[in-house]
């Protein structure tokens, strides 16, 4: 797409690498990137102050791309 200058728009695409303008200047997404997925059920844990989390998901990526923003920011809170 970016030899041709094409504009790619995804509906599914969720990778936050595909974020990068620099590399993908020519992708869109009508979905958030897993990043901010993940941030927002984060959020969502520590506002409701849930003791205690388990993340089930398909060994694909979408699934360990979710999966590991939200063990990430658990880690940067010293919680995980």
């Amino acid at each position: 797409a970016t030899l041709f200058k094409v504009t790619q728009v995804s509906y599914g695409s969720t990778n936050p690498s595909l974020s990068n303008k620099i590399t993908y200047p020519y992708f869109l997404r009508t979905i958030p990137p897993d990043s901010i997925q993940g941030a927002a059920m984060w959020q969502f844990v520590t506002h409701f102050l849930v003791a205690s989390a388990t993340i089930m998901y398909a060994q694909e990526p979408y699934g360990e791309g979710l999966s590991q923003a939200i063990v990430e920011l658990a880690a940067v809170a010293e919680q995980a």
